[in-house]
């Protein structure tokens, strides 16, 4: 895997899908310090970069035009929605913008995972009646597409997670907000581990990596040490995977780097 340093793109493609929002830290009565999530723009960025979906969300519709030809729409711009067949939209409905950014598959065993999603933005609707209508960008958190999906807005972020941090939970990190290539603190990854593994909301993973070793080195010995990289927190808990927020990185966290429930060292 490269280790190669963050390019212009893929910098603004993180400020774009999670902005450069502080994250707060309160303590509750858990042990450990938790992320406070509760500013809208928190909300609204966390929101953004969504999860992993075993199969593809349904859509009401997609973005088929706009008021004008340019391939980036954003806030404040008219488009047009072509609904689905039986799709009954009013005036001042408001709804996901929704993008199936990629099939993830399993960086280690090669294994089909799911549907990476992301949600730009929201639009409401200026007028139901058609098979096209009008709507209005509400909200652009990146780049808007023709092509996009529109769907019901369903998820919505806690405002605080109360951190806990058991042991035997394992995984491997198998994609990245955005795709970012270098992930490093208050940026989004999503894992191979889910509701259906013992994982809650507000667990925290601790994120290892191998460190190089000599070819001779590998060859020879069955087990290597890793090295902590970082620690991340569970924002949004699936059947097979979660969605995690990186709380540390000493280093950058690439996709394939191992993560275990609990506080490591």
């Amino acid at each position: 895997m490269g280790r190669k340093n963050k390019t212009l793109i893929s910098a603004l493609a993180v400020i774009g899908c999670l902005g450069l929002w502080a994250i707060g830290v309160k303590s509750p009565a858990q042990a450990g310090p938790a992320p406070d999530l509760s500013s809208p723009m928190a909300q609204d960025r966390i929101r953004a970069c969504g999860f992993i979906v075993p199969q593809k969300i349904p859509a009401l519709g997609s973005i088929v035009g706009s008021q004008d030809p340019s391939a980036n729409l954003s806030e404040g711009d008219l488009v047009y929605l072509k609904l689905e067949p039986g799709t009954r939209l009013k005036p001042g409905d408001k709804l996901a913008i929704t993008r199936i950014v990629k099939e993830v598959e399993h960086p280690l065993t090669g294994a089909k995972i799911g549907f990476q999603v992301s949600f730009p933005g929201r639009a409401v609707i200026l007028d139901g009646k058609g098979p096209i209508v009008p709507a209005k960008i509400e909200k652009s958190f990146f780049d808007i597409r023709h092509g996009d999906l529109i769907t019901p807005i369903s998820y919505s972020p806690p405002s605080e997670v109360a951190l806990r941090s058991p042991e035997g939970i394992k995984g491997v990190v198998v994609a990245a907000a955005e795709e970012q290539e270098n992930i490093s603190e208050r940026e989004v990854v999503y894992i191979d581990r889910g509701a259906r593994d013992g994982v809650i909301m507000g667990d925290l993973f601790t994120i290892y990596q191998l460190p190089y070793f000599t070819d001779e080195t590998r060859q020879k010995e069955a087990k290597l040490p890793q090295m902590k990289v970082g620690e991340a927190v569970v924002i949004h808990l699936g059947k097979e995977t979660s969605t995690l927020l990186v709380t540390h990185s000493s280093q950058s966290i690439y996709v394939g780097d191992t993560v275990v429930l609990g506080k490591g060292k």
